[in-house]
């Protein structure tokens, strides 16, 4: 005879079940606070005796809710996203269902499906520790429920039966690690969530790059084999090249050239990186300006990496998911600008406006080379101008407004507003979209770049240099900005930002903070985890593989 669960293994469940919800709160709020938090809030008054449970059709229109908030959210019901938003609510929904041993056993074991959900989308430190934790309390309420003569809650006694179960099946876990097939792609074919947390976008319109650093993440890690790496105010990581103006409003267009990017091109390189790029960006790679090479473990995403004759990099089809490369950058640009290119690179709008071709008239003067021209609108630029992450936004979103007008923008303004004006006096530009900047982690080798050191930059031709060479207003109007980085200048205040002008000691001091030391361990730990299971590729199981002796193991085995 089956065992008849009691209110006190009800409430272990419930508490279970609450616990499998937390790592989806993140990704799935809608199915995890309404569905979730709403069942779960009905089955614990019920188990104290202050409502009933739903009669069959309340629990029908529950389900019709919930499946119809999924469709309407992701616009289909099958899918890693939409699925497991469905199960979620119906592991919600069944926590207000029956209260049989055999309702019992399929919530735990949804349990499970749930932990399994989570790894498509995330296989963190915090995650496999909360994994372990997670299959212990598990496996402690299933050996609850059957024990017939006793269901009351021992946590201790539970606690050690369940981790000596996992330890015991401990070994053959790292086993599986070892020997489980690697696979060119996402395991699976399921990549992480669409949705992603970051709106990177391969354009610039006024309060595009301003929204992506306004969020508060870790764009990538970089790691500089040699030792060697450029100061903090040259440290820009390119993005996407656009060439096609419309005053404030710059977009890619299809005058470059793109081709398979090669390795053999990194003996020609100053600067050597190692990056763990986060999957927020489909399919973008930053790399250090300027980008000649790019080397991946994977052959298959090797072959599916391009790069285009302005120096971006990025994946035929996006990738929802972290990666990790090595980058070569070279300080020479050696793109060139033929006819066809020049006349794209001069394309933008017509002044009108009195002021701006008074402006036009004291750049572009007669005799003045490209360098000249740039060097004078650089330095009207110095007056006036405001940088802040709270431009506001703009009525007509022309050149003019911004420039004698608003006055006050995000590194995108300025930077459009210069190609434009660039444009307009005869000189080839375009804008380069990325992020300039990095913090050390004291605690490890590498370098964090964030979102909030996301950056937009311009590049004008030299005939003299013949290259391109980079002009960032920003650098005029808020030159500690590029000197500390994004994501410790958007953290400081107008009165520590003047007193970090006056005090070059203040830096170190901000530093110097208990919690910013706990984050930067937590991260060194986090990251070298990530690296090992990222790095255990393939190629590098077939290596463990003839390590062991096992030279004639055939591929598909792998």
């Amino acid at each position: 005879m089956n065992p008849v669960p009691t209110r006190a293994f009800h409430l272990n469940l419930l508490l279970l079940v609450s616990l499998n919800f937390l790592p989806h709160l993140s990704t799935y709020p809608l199915a995890t606070i309404v569905a979730g938090g709403g069942c779960l809030l009905w089955r614990l008054l019920y188990e104290y005796g202050k409502i009933p449970l739903p009669n069959f059709w309340v629990k029908t229109l529950l389900v019709a809710t919930s499946s119809i908030l999924v469709f309407n959210s992701y616009g289909q019901l099958f899918g890693l996203e939409s699925g497991t938003a469905l199960l979620l609510c119906a592991v919600a929904l069944k926590m207000v269902d029956r209260v049989a041993y055999r309702d019992a056993m399929v919530l735990l074991f949804l349990t499970y499906i749930l932990l399994l959900a989570r790894f498509f989308e995330s296989q963190s430190l915090f995650m496999t520790i909360f994994a372990g934790f997670d299959i212990i309390i598990a496996t402690a309420l299933l050996i609850q429920l059957h024990q017939a003569d006793h269901q009351g809650f021992d946590l201790r006694t539970l606690l050690k039966i369940g981790a000596k179960l996992l330890l015991q099946v401990a070994p053959v876990m790292v086993l599986l690690f070892f020997v489980f097939p690697r696979f060119s792609t996402t395991f699976l074919g399921l990549a992480g969530p669409k949705q992603s947390l970051v709106n990177f976008n391969d354009l610039l319109d006024p309060g595009s790059v301003e929204s992506v650093a306004k969020t508060d993440f870790v764009a990538f890690r970089v790691r500089f084999p040699k030792g060697e790496l450029p100061p903090p105010h040259e440290r820009y990581w390119r993005g996407p090249v656009l060439d096609e103006s419309q005053g404030m409003l710059w977009t890619r267009g299809k005058v470059y050239k793109v081709r398979g990017i090669k390795r053999s091109l990194k003996e020609d390189a100053e600067w050597e990186q190692e990056i763990l790029l986060e999957p927020y960006f489909n399919k973008w790679l930053f790399a250090l300006d300027r980008p000649v090479a790019l080397s991946q473990s994977s052959e298959a995403l090797q072959r599916s990496t391009r790069t285009t004759s302005a120096g971006s990099i990025y994946l035929r089809k996006g990738l929802n998911r972290r990666m990790i490369y090595q980058a070569y950058s070279s300080l020479r640009s050696t793109e060139g600008l033929d006819t066809d290119s020049r006349e794209a690179h001069l394309k933008t709008e017509k002044p009108q406006d009195p002021r701006l071709l008074d402006l036009l008239a004291s750049v572009n003067q007669t005799g003045l080379t490209n360098v000249q021209k740039a060097d004078r609108l650089l330095a009207f630029y110095q007056k006036e101008f405001r940088y802040t992450l709270e431009p506001g936004t703009m009525q007509s979103k022309s050149v003019s407004e911004f420039l004698f007008d608003k006055k006050v923008g995000f590194c995108e303004h300025f930077a459009a507003s210069f190609a434009s004006v660039m444009r307009m006096a005869g000189v080839p530009a375009r804008v380069v979209i990325g992020f300039q900047g990095g913090e050390k982690n004291k605690y490890s080798d590498y370098y964090i770049v964030g979102t909030k050191d996301a950056h937009a930059w311009t590049e004008i031709w030299s005939d003299r240099k013949q290259g391109w060479l980079r002009y960032d207003p920003t650098s005029v109007v808020a030159p500690l900005r590029l000197q500390i980085g994004g994501q410790l200048f958007h953290q400081l205040t107008p009165e520590q930002l003047q007193q970090m002008r006056n005090d070059q000691n203040y830096l170190s001091q901000w530093n110097a903070g208990w919690v910013k030391k706990a984050a930067l361990g937590l991260d060194a730990i986090a990251t070298k985890w990530n690296l090992f299971l990222l790095s255990f590729d393939r190629d590098k199981q077939e290596s463990f593989f003839k390590g062991l002796g096992f030279d004639k193991v055939q591929s598909f085995w792998l």
